[in-house]
């Protein structure tokens, strides 16, 4: 905590005063500059564990949420909620006010200029009953997906690739 007058920091006890008919935080240098107030009243100090930086400790986010983890948002989410806003003849103003969002929130929304959070689309399929959220397809490693037919050879079609371990005849 810093002096209100001097601006150095306070080491102890801080003290109250009245200078120039403003209450101020001060050293106890500076308290003679006015009238001096009662100080702060004792008041009992929660107990915190002993953390560096007196907060709170939270554990880090190993993995993220079920439902974020094993979902995706449509491609075309902007559209879906553009036309089930319309369908059921809801204002943005309207659709914001049930959603406990800003206008602007729902507006980038719907110009797809905007993902919405997880809350938020959770409450946008609920409010106009459409399905945003699909389970994530499983990725398939490139080696097994097929490519396509090419009509030209390419150099791994023509080589012929010998290694070190196999043994000449």
């Amino acid at each position: 905590m810093f002096c209100e007058v001097c601006g150095r920091e306070i080491v102890g006890k801080p003290a109250r005063a009245l200078v120039e008919r403003a209450t101020l935080v001060v050293c106890k240098s500076c308290a003679g500059l006015g009238t001096e107030l009662p100080g702060f009243p004792e008041r009992p100090r929660p107990r915190t564990p002993n953390i560096v930086g007196h907060s709170t400790f939270r554990p880090p986010i190993e993995k993220l949420p079920k439902a974020v983890e094993e979902t995706d948002l449509l491609d075309d989410y902007s559209h879906i909620v553009k036309e089930a806003r319309e369908k059921m003849h809801l204002s943005q103003d309207e659709l914001a006010f049930k959603a406990k969002e800003k206008v602007t929130v729902i507006q980038k929304i719907e110009l797809g200029k905007m993902l919405p959070t997880m809350r938020l689309t959770k409450e946008l399929e609920h409010i106009l009953r459409v399905k945003l959220l699909v389970p994530k397809e499983e990725e398939l490693p490139a080696a097994l997906m097929k490519s396509p037919p090419r009509a030209e050879a390419t150099l791994g079609d023509v080589a012929l690739v010998r290694h070190k371990d196999e043994k000449e005849e």
